[in-house]
């Protein structure tokens, strides 16, 4: 794809580079609180990253940069674009670009303990909709100490016994927590189903 030229209403790199060399530290902060939002849910870029990206491409003059608008709206559209992109490619992807796919012929004994990590890509909706979700229990417990301290145990992945010394409850305080939590979760799961 050829880099667009500079026309009336587009900048020069020169003036691209001038602008955002004129960006305060204000602005600067500005543009990674907007990366940061911008990259939720992206696959292998952090906000540092989407952020980096995007002022690659606005200065090597791949994407546009109108006359007159200010560098952190130029910012905050390109990174959304840039997004965008990012995760559409993700979507559309027919493979994980990480596996190693074989014929077996030429595995070797090295080889054959070695596992495939499966990438799990989330999309902002998906994450949005686990956020609600976590709201949602999170109000369920609201009031009740030992509750809340049984979900945060189980959130932070203890369980059994672990989850009881970790909560600092006693055996009976946790058992009678965990089946009030278990009741009100089910309770919540079977309202979710659709009908």
């Amino acid at each position: 794809m050829r880099a667009p030229k500079p026309t009336g209403t587009t900048l020069s790199q020169a003036e691209r580079e001038a602008l955002l060399g004129q960006m305060s530290p204000a602005d600067w902060a500005r543009a990674k609180n907007l990366a940061r939002l911008a990259s939720l849910g992206l696959p292998d870029m952090g906000p540092d990253d989407l952020l980096q990206e995007t002022l690659t491409s606005l200065l090597s003059m791949d994407r546009v940069w109108h006359r007159g608008v200010h560098a952190l709206v130029t910012l905050a559209v390109a990174m959304h674009s840039v997004a965008s992109n990012t995760r559409e490619l993700a979507e559309n992807a027919r493979r994980d670009r990480y596996a190693t796919v074989t014929t077996g012929e030429e595995e070797t004994q090295e080889d054959a303990g070695r596992t495939v990590q499966v990438v799990d890509v989330l999309r902002p909706d998906d994450i949005v909709e686990q956020r609600q979700e976590l709201a949602q229990i999170e109000k369920l417990v609201q009031g009740d100490a030992e509750e809340e301290l049984v979900l945060t145990a189980w959130y932070m992945g203890y369980v059994g016994t672990e989850a009881q010394k970790e909560t600092g409850l006693t055996a009976h305080q946790y058992d009678a927590a965990r089946k009030r939590l278990v009741r009100k979760l089910k309770a919540h799961a079977a309202a979710r189903k659709p009908k």
